[in-house]
């Protein structure tokens, strides 16, 4: 599986920096958060993780939903 986009809920300021840069389109914002609701489309470019100003962005290898803000299938919160 490819890399995915990992959120640390504890250092996003909410800029949605990362959504603007997602050339694939697959993050989205949930209310302050961003979060990734087409982990399909996710083509593992990493332009989120080197746009977030707060280095609150990674990516993961290990893809399983629900281990951050981006890997869940619902939003944050929910």
């Amino acid at each position: 599986m490819s890399e995915l986009p990992v959120v640390d809920e504890t250092r996003c300021t909410g800029c949605g920096d990362c959504v603007l840069a997602c050339p694939a389109d697959c993050l989205a914002m949930a209310g302050p958060l961003p979060w990734l609701p087409r982990p399909g489309d996710c083509i593992s470019c990493s332009l989120c993780a080197l746009v977030c100003p707060a280095g609150a962005v990674t990516l993961s290898g290990d893809g399983e939903p629900g281990a951050s803000a981006t890997g869940g299938a619902a939003p944050p919160g929910r």
